[in-house]
């Protein structure tokens, strides 16, 4: 009988260990495959990981022979190594710009009608606020001495320097002395703004903002240098209308031999990735063949200028923007609802027959547009 029972169940047993053995033998097949997909990704990512560093080595060799190439001086062969080195460190040719003066002459790129045009003595005050992040040192120099030489003294309320968290040491023992010999001769112009964190562009430009005093700020990166009367059709625009935010034309200089490149006016706009690029201006603006006037723009790149306590009331700037990108078009955006917000009300006190509801649809709608 028993011998009977385990002929029955024989076959069932060796196809259930047959069953178990595959099943076994398809789920460490699985693992392995699952294991060499893995591998292959990894190594896929590696891979593209170290395209990407030659990449970016060939564009950095192919940089530093441009600056090398462009810029005619003959350098000895330790100089050429440190020129190469700041290049690496800053992008630009900081080594030329410690050779230059603070104070160097610019040519004027103004329009001719911009060069004849008066503005009123009574101007606004003007705060300037240079935002920097490890900053080749004589660049900030020139910067603050280019501001304070081609300002009217009695304009220039204040200029504010903010580091956003520096590790250059330059910045932290010579930058303060240059700052103190400028005090001497003109006591509490430039004060320090020191993050003890990195905390991103936006915050960087709030806090310049907070420390400000002056009626106007002028929001500026710490790599640029002033023309002459740069500040006074800025301030002029302000006082006439407090509630537009101006960017005036920036020229170029190369990074290569810091030579001034002019540049025209254009707009400032978005793309879908929300991503700055230059666009035309409405074509009445070409039409009138005034380059002196100023356009409207759907957003602000870099460097912007605004009434200060205005810029309080649409909110200033997002601060928890830590990386660069996106403030340009959110600017847009808080300027627009508050012009909106400005128009709803006049219309709601207005005999329009329309209801304080529609009024709000259509001021999002505006705002998306």
């Amino acid at each position: 009988m028993r011998i009977s029972f385990v002929k029955t169940l024989f076959p069932v047993l060796s196809v259930t260990v047959v069953f178990l053995y595959v099943s076994l033998m398809r789920n460490n097949i699985h693992t392995q495959e699952m294991q060499l997909h893995q591998v292959q990704q990894n190594f896929s990512l590696h891979s593209a990981l170290i395209l990407n560093k030659l990449d970016k080595l060939e564009a950095h060799l192919n940089a530093v022979g441009e600056l090398l190439s462009e810029w005619t001086v003959e350098l000895s062969e330790d100089d050429q190594r440190k020129a190469e080195e700041l290049f690496q460190k800053y992008g630009y040719n900081a080594f030329l710009s410690d050779q230059l003066p603070l104070d160097r002459e610019l040519p004027d790129t103004r329009d001719h009608r911009c060069i004849g045009r008066e503005y009123p003595h009574n101007l606004p005050t003007l705060s300037v606020v240079l935002i920097y992040l490890d900053e080749a040192l004589s660049v900030i120099q020139r910067a603050i001495c280019s501001i304070i030489n081609r300002t009217p003294a009695h304009l220039l309320k204040e200029i504010i320097l903010v580091d956003d968290h520096s590790t250059n040491e330059d910045l932290k023992t010579q930058l303060h002395v240059y700052i103190s010999s400028i005090n001497e001769k003109h006591p509490g112009l430039v004060k320090m703004v020191t993050h003890s964190e990195q905390k991103g562009l936006s915050q960087a430009r709030i806090s310049g903002w907070k420390a400000a005093t002056g009626d106007v700020v002028a929001i500026l990166d710490a790599h640029i240098e002033v023309h002459v009367k740069w500040a006074e059709p800025l301030l002029a625009r302000i006082q006439a209308d407090r509630t537009l935010v101006l960017s005036p034309v920036f020229d170029k200089v190369n990074y290569y031999d810091l030579q001034v490149t002019k540049r025209f006016a254009s707009a400032h706009g978005f793309d879908w990735a929300l991503w700055c690029m230059y666009v035309g201006f409405p074509q009445k603006w070409y039409d009138q063949n005034d380059p002196s006037q100023p356009e409207k723009s759907p957003s602000v790149m870099g460097i912007l200028v605004v009434d200060r306590l205005f810029f309080g009331e649409i909110g200033t700037l997002d601060g928890g923007m830590e990386v660069y990108g996106g403030e340009n078009v959110e600017l847009g955006i808080r300027v627009i609802h508050k012009h909106a917000d400005s128009i709803c009300s006049k219309m709601a006190q207005s005999n329009t027959g329309f209801s304080r509801p529609v009024l709000g649809l259509l001021k999002c709608c505006f705002c998306l547009v």
